[in-house]
């Protein structure tokens, strides 16, 4: 029941996406459909903020915005009853727009996972940054690792294209290459993305200039991984500066804003979540943000909009869309 792109869809996207290099444009929108949320992550404020008000349907804010891509995230997206809706509403609107979700999985079920991706959605990404109980106290959630590990092969086996989305921290990075051998072995897909300490100013999670020699022999292994197994999605080019992220603190060059942007749950369009609100988006009038100088994350949705285009990342984006 995997969800295949109709010969209109595929045409329709290679068109944008040829648009998208010659001209720019939106890579992607970060759509928080809620600011609710049932974890406590200790690296995370969200759950601490008063929730907004939510928009009824989102159709309006991606035609507006005219990305590629919609990444539905929160606060926890499955708060929200009417989300298999909201997807639904999304597919059938537009001629190609590749749909994913983030989720902390608590909520998550073999029956509504399977109704999320029958809406429409083309990728579901479950956060896990343990394979053990350490994640559940990361997360604040009791049972949550084991509840996603036993959940994660009966909605791959129904069909729903999956992928862990792995924070990689000083607590376990080195334990990563571990976690994408057993994902490979389960046919779960592993996507990395690197923590960030600034929206809480935590340093805990932050891996120290005495470990970086080490983080290097991790990378390295982890590129291996991805040539071999062929289930770790992060970008050759993503991983290589992960290293400098944490000598340095900063990655310049943040297309944040100019290739994509983050939308709060009633609309308003910010740079991205650690900036504020610009704009709502019946008053965005085109490309708004001028280009930052800011450097302070090396979120994957900054990877993926700021990798330059090679036919390296061709040959990558090829493969790990067979593997989907």
């Amino acid at each position: 029941m995997s969800r295949k792109m109709s010969r209109s869809e595929m045409l329709i996207g290679g068109c944008k996406y040829f648009k998208y290099l010659t001209k720019g444009g939106l890579f992607n929108i970060n759509l928080e459909v809620t600011k609710r949320c049932n974890a406590r992550c200790n690296f995370c404020d969200y759950w601490k903020e008063k929730p907004t008000g939510e928009l009824g349907d989102y159709v309006e804010v991606v035609r507006k915005l005219a990305p590629l891509s919609v990444s539905l995230t929160g606060g926890e997206p499955l708060l929200r009853a009417d989300l298999p809706e909201l997807i639904a509403s999304l597919r059938r609107s537009f001629g190609f727009l590749f749909i994913s979700l983030i989720t902390n999985g608590s909520l998550l079920t073999r029956e509504n996972g399977v109704a999320l991706w029958e809406a429409g959605l083309d990728e579901m990404s479950i956060s896990l940054d343990y394979l053990d109980e350490r994640h559940d106290e990361g997360r604040g959630i009791h049972g949550l690792a084991g509840h996603i590990l036993a959940l994660a092969p009966r909605l791959g086996s129904a069909g729903v294209n999956l992928c862990f989305n792995v924070v990689l921290k000083r607590g376990n990075y080195r334990e990563v290459p571990r976690l994408v051998r057993e994902c490979a072995r389960m046919g779960i897909k592993v996507s990395l993305s690197t923590y960030n300490c600034w929206r809480t100013d935590n340093l805990d999670h932050m891996i120290e200039q005495a470990e970086l020699r080490r983080l290097e022999q991790v990378i390295g292994e982890l590129k291996v991984l991805k040539r071999t197994l062929g289930n770790l999605t992060t970008s050759i080019f993503y991983l290589d500066r992960i290293p400098e992220f944490f000598e340095k603190r900063r990655i310049p060059g943040c297309t944040a804003g100019v290739n994509w942007v983050q939308v709060t749950p009633d609309g308003m369009i910010k740079r991205c979540s650690d900036h504020p609100a610009a704009a709502h988006y019946t008053e965005w009038h085109g490309r708004t943000f001028e280009p930052t100088d800011c450097g302070r994350c090396w979120y994957s949705c900054r990877g993926a909009a700021q990798e330059p285009w090679s036919l390296r990342h061709f040959v990558e984006m090829s493969r790990d869309a067979l593997t989907a």
